[in-house]
């Protein structure tokens, strides 16, 4: 088909009445100049109105920015400057509070649905070492067989030399790899018990969640629109040294679907005859308040009413928020004289430390059933201490500005634990172990205590 320029057809002239008068044309071109006047000059009062309505401060790195531009015998880079504005900016506030660009916050939006891409670890150092802190559950890494915990000993092309570094070496090598590549971990830096495991970066659909009792293990195995548990070699099956009639259950984050596979593990506590709970909040950072009050609902003991309070959130204007739970339903699980214990640790934070503080309010356990995990003898043992929380401002161009807004406070007490965290000097027990490593040597030791 032959295509055409689109266009408009002019319209009709109209029919004069007979004795009708004709249109002054000057007059019409006189209307039509004045009309345009008027916009710019409205144009133009706007500009000046918001120009000088601007700090002055702003005016003159505008001003600063149009002369460099118009004079500098080279072109300036307004990306890396714009850049270096928003770090500069980020420096005058917390440090979960920052810019994201709008490819950022849309892989962050993906990542919250548990959509995530990569290999699924994170890293720290330690002796100039990569170590695995967290191996998302799921990832290409999990999967393959990494844990936390083990050193990463040598990476490099599959089939090539590994080469050693530390994490920026590391990460740089991962860094916009598109094919298989081996990595060598263990879990003793002297390689004694080193394997290499072949890794390639991929969409995957992340699981949060891990259930064990003395019988089995399951988790969930991350399958699109299906939150069934599945058993599996990936992980370790029953926990030997945990009483037959409690259930263990992980979570990782408050993220994705972590709700719904945390009311999957508690369903299959239920229908196993489980009555008593060992709650592994070690290394959860925490996530969404979404994700919070609806685990929340199956955790409150005495609360009362179909949506009790889980949080309340205190903004700089005096107002005050409630965020509420989804349901009400411990007693579908719970048995009057069920006992929940917690493990956490320092890297235990934000809504990991609001589901503590609900589940103290309301009486589900006391300061005495949670154990903190130290390193070592004389540290003190304690949650990380997040009582903040964040949102996110879009722009138009669909950049983001994600800031800290109000301080959280439990649901009865209002106690905000912002820097303060929960303490074993607060009735909580500290126990001395390393995390993460082969053998979970504190998780052994809460069993030891429950036996």
């Amino acid at each position: 088909m032959e295509e055409k320029d689109e266009f408009f057809d002019e319209p009709p002239v109209p029919v004069q009445a007979e004795g009708a008068r004709k249109p002054n044309k000057g007059r019409i071109v006189a209307i039509s100049v004045g009309a345009v006047l008027l916009a710019v000059i409205c144009f133009l009062a706007g500009w000046f109105g918001y120009y000088y309505s601007l700090d002055e401060g702003l005016r003159t790195f505008l001003w600063a920015k149009k002369t460099t531009e118009k004079n500098y015998y080279k072109e300036i880079d307004t990306d890396a400057l714009y850049d270096e504005i928003m770090k500069a900016l980020e420096g005058q506030v917390d440090r979960y509070s920052r810019f994201y660009t709008r490819d950022e916050y849309a892989q962050i939006l993906r990542e919250s649905e548990g959509n995530n891409e990569g290999v699924g670890i994170s890293v720290t150092e330690e002796d100039g070492l990569p170590r695995l802190y967290t191996v998302v559950g799921n990832s290409p890494a999990f999967c393959a067989g990494l844990r936390g915990g083990m050193y990463v000993l040598g990476y490099g092309e599959t089939g090539g030399e590994l080469q050693t570094g530390n994490v920026d070496a590391f990460f740089s090598f991962l860094d916009g790899r598109k094919t298989e590549f081996n990595v060598r971990c263990g879990y003793e830096k002297d390689g004694s018990d080193a394997k290499e495991y072949t890794l390639l970066k991929r969409a995957y659909i992340a699981s949060y969640c891990t259930y064990r009792d003395s019988e089995c293990g399951f988790y969930y195995h991350g399958q699109e629109n299906d939150t069934a548990l599945i058993g599996t070699g990936l992980i370790n099956g029953e926990l030997s040294g945990l009483p037959a009639d409690t259930a263990y259950i992980r979570l990782d984050e408050f993220n994705g679907r972590a709700d719904e596979e945390f009311e999957a593990c508690l369903d299959l506590m239920k229908s196993k005859g489980k009555k008593h709970l060992v709650l592994d909040l070690r290394a959860n950072g925490g996530g969404y308040m979404s994700t919070l009050c609806s685990i929340a609902s199956h955790l409150m003991k005495n609360a009362e009413g179909k949506r009790p309070v889980v949080a309340t959130a205190n903004y700089r204007s005096g107002k005050k928020e409630t965020f509420t739970a989804t349901g009400n339903d411990y007693s579908d699980y719970f048995k009057s004289d069920s006992r929940i214990v917690v493990l956490a640790d320092d890297g235990t934070a934000s809504a990991s430390e609001c589901l503590l503080g609900a589940m103290i309010d309301y009486g589900t356990i006391g300061e005495d059933d949670i154990y903190l995990r130290r390193e070592k003898d004389g540290e003190e043992a304690r949650t990380y201490g997040k009582g903040i929380m964040q949102s996110h401002f879009p722009s138009i161009s669909g950049d983001v500005m994600k800031l800290t807004v109000a301080t959280i406070h439990w649901p009865l007490s209002q106690t905000c634990i912002q820097d303060i965290g929960i303490k074993a000097k607060d009735e909580a027990h500290s126990v001395t172990a390393s995390y993460p490593q082969r053998e979970d040597s504190m998780l052994a030791y809460v069993l030891g205590q429950l036996a």
